[in-house]
């Protein structure tokens, strides 16, 4: 969605203990790592932050400090700082947080330690690809901690352990906003980003028309009231009219919870129906026309599970994104299973909240079939080269495997989606009739190149059309996915249409 909204407040510094303890700690006891978290008492009791983000930023950092490290321990540190930091912004505040990540895990190289922060960045080597997956997780905690006027430092030495640090400005809330600028009538002006000392500015703009086109860096639909705090400038307006006549299925047996669901899709200016069980929501899909439907999986009778496999299951409501927001910890074959079926998944947690409404603000302001372009691709109708076939997906994002599923199966197909090469390989080798297959290059462990040239060795998959999945478009690597065993190759971020008119090359050539 680009541009992230921030909501300053004065958060409670002794919060951040509640908050890892309650999310960590399991973590902690299933992998039998030692894991403390100090606070030091010399600390304010609140700083100025968005909590959400300081949750996201927390989260990414001590998800990957568990995942890195087989034995020995994860600290967790915040304390008051004198130095550490380059940013002059930093020299000229208040006061300094240093949060900081310690862990005892496998290190990471000099030579990776600073391409570490770029989105997708991976190396070559072993330990490189033990590393997959956290490139893009790293690259956005950067920003988000840009964005909240910080900085984020790593020092690493393989075989001992990586502390990621974090400096955060400490003080109280920033002064009231500067002067409302009224937002444009024709609702696809975006105000200009101006420089700051504190923190880059947010822009935000009323998208009024769903065609427009919005520069995915630059604009962020409009919410109600429009107010962030620390912007540089701010713009208030009516709600989006992101609904433009669209309609929200909330599925959820809680009333307290249906209730607060409605709350959140009700200023998209969308219709919402809210229903308590699996069989009411039926009734109502089977009679009027959603784009999106939030679905509980814990409902009551029929289960969620069963909801949204019959939806998937009838041709006509295989138009409607899905949306789990669920309560409940899913295991990895639950993902798979939802990221074949589904768009997102929200699991429901103090903040998550804004993640929902965001998630269905996005999908309501896509155009419905009708009004987009007449490309099957976008109109819903199955691509008649395509459909029916099945496709092999490997990713290990599970991000990457939603998103290629919805494309893929708009069009008919039947996805198998794996996270990982050892599950392609036997997908491959035991599954009948899989027509192609699209395989990320980097993977952790077997990565996409030992894949490749794995299911090549096997008589039966020697001539399956396979479409390298790379993270970025660099001198050699169509070449080197060829030598792998690839037919072809894409770079992300993946161009729908070009994809699927490779994919129409292959499988009707």
């Amino acid at each position: 969605s680009g541009t992230v909204a921030l909501e300053i407040s004065d958060f409670p510094v002794a919060d951040i203990e509640l908050l890892l303890e309650r999310t960590f700690r399991h973590v902690a006891d299933v992998t039998k790592l030692a894991f403390t978290i100090d606070l030091d008492p010399t600390l304010p009791e609140t700083i100025p932050i968005d909590p959400q983000r300081l949750q996201q930023v927390l989260n990414n950092l001590l998800s990957n400090a568990f995942k890195f490290t087989e034995k020995g321990k994860v600290e967790f540190r915040a304390a008051p700082a004198t130095s550490g930091w380059t940013l002059e912004a930093l020299s000229q505040a208040e006061g300094v947080v240093a949060l900081s990540v310690t862990d005892t895990g496998i290190g990471i190289p000099l030579d990776m330690q600073r391409s570490i922060f770029e989105a997708f960045s991976q190396g070559d080597g072993t330990t490189s690809r033990k590393f997959g997956g956290t490139g893009l997780g790293l690259s956005i905690c950067r920003e988000l901690v840009s964005l909240l006027g910080g900085e984020i430092t790593l020092e690493s030495q393989p075989g001992k352990g990586s502390t990621f640090t974090v400096y955060l400005p400490a003080g109280t809330v920033p002064p009231p906003l500067r002067p409302v600028v009224e937002a444009p009538s024709n609702g696809t002006e975006v105000l200009a980003q101006k420089p700051s000392s504190r923190v880059p500015a947010l822009v935000a703009a009323a998208t009024n028309a769903p065609q427009a086109e919005r520069p995915a860096t630059a604009v962020q639909p409009a919410r109600a009231k429009g107010r962030r705090r620390r912007a540089d400038e701010v713009v208030i307006a009516a709600p989006a009219a992101n609904g433009n006549g669209k309609a929200v299925l909330v599925v959820e047996d809680d009333a307290i919870q249906r209730q607060h669901i409605v709350s959140l899709v009700e200023p998209l200016q969308a219709e919402v129906v809210s229903v308590a069980t699996g069989e009411e929501a039926l009734r109502e899909l089977k009679g009027h026309k959603f784009d999106v439907a939030v679905i509980d999986l814990g409902l009551p009778g029929m289960s969620g599970w069963e909801v949204i496999e019959r939806i998937r299951s009838t041709k006509t409501l295989r138009s409607t994104a899905l949306v789990v927001y669920t309560a409940r910890d899913l295991n990895r074959q639950e993902e798979m299973k939802l990221a074949r079926a589904t768009r997102s998944v929200v699991v429901k947690e103090v903040r998550s909240a804004e993640r929902l409404r965001d998630e269905i603000s996005s999908l309501l302001s896509q155009p419905r079939a009708n009004e987009a372009e007449t490309h099957s691709e976008t109109n819903g109708n199955p691509d008649p080269a395509l459909a029916g076939k099945k496709v092999l997906v490997v990713d290990d994002d599970i991000r990457n495997i939603f998103a290629l599923t919805a494309m893929l199966e708009r069009q008919g197909m039947q996805v198998i989606a794996v996270d990982n090469g050892q599950n392609a390989f036997e997908v491959a080798r035991d599954e009948p009739d899989i027509s192609i297959a699209l395989v990320d290059v980097m993977m952790p462990e077997m990565d996409g190149f030992a894949t490749m040239s794995h299911m090549r060795k096997l008589p039966k998959l020697k001539n399956l059309p396979i479409v390298a999945l790379t993270a970025k478009a660099m001198k050699g690597d169509r070449e080197k996915c060829i030598e792998a065993g690839a037919s072809d190759y894409i770079a992300k971020p993946i161009n729908s249409a070009h994809l699927l008119s490779m994919l129409r090359a292959w499988l009707t050539g």
